[in-house]
């Protein structure tokens, strides 16, 4: 898994292209009026099933393997989402600023009671477009799966300021 990737979203558009230097490697689809999204990345293939009306939950579908839930994201407000995975780790998205200018996943561990920074992500702004950059801090063999929920929630919760502003 590469140490550092690049992500762009064009304005006006529902995907998101990740890249590493100048090859397209992932990306992530939401289809319009449909909270659900698709994504991939280094071959593997998962889907977001977003559920429920005020109260959202996300269940992470691996398409890899025959479409099986292998995790869940639970939102906490405007603040963070928790992703607990079938396997029984435990992550936390969180926002570094107001701004979502930056952002990390980071793993619980229960036996020290302190966070690890697994990934970190930091957004540029250019003229209506989003992009930015991807860093995982500590490989995992789940690294790709983490990199798409750190960012699919992050368009999440812009997706809700966006509709709240309305």
């Amino acid at each position: 898994m590469e140490k550092q990737l690049h992500w762009v979203k064009a304005a006006f558009s529902r995907s998101v292209v990740i890249m590493k230097g100048d090859e397209v490697v992932g990306g992530m689809h939401r289809d319009l009026l449909v909270r659900d999204v698709d994504a991939h990345l280094n071959g593997v293939h998962i889907f977001f099933d977003v559920a429920g009306f005020l109260v959202h939950s996300v269940n992470i579908h691996d398409k890899t393997a025959g479409d099986q839930i292998i995790g869940r994201i639970d939102f906490e407000g405007f603040n963070g989402a928790v992703v607990r995975l079938e396997t029984g780790e435990k992550y936390t998205w969180k926002r570094e600023n107001f701004m979502m200018h930056e952002w990390s996943i980071v793993a619980e561990k229960p036996e020290s009671k302190t966070a690890q920074e697994i990934i970190h992500y930091d957004r540029t702004r250019m003229f209506l477009a989003d992009e930015g950059t991807i860093e995982l801090v500590t490989d995992l063999p789940n690294a790709e799966m983490l990199i798409l929920t750190g960012l699919f929630v992050r368009n999440y919760f812009l997706r809700k300021r966006k509709i709240a502003a309305t």
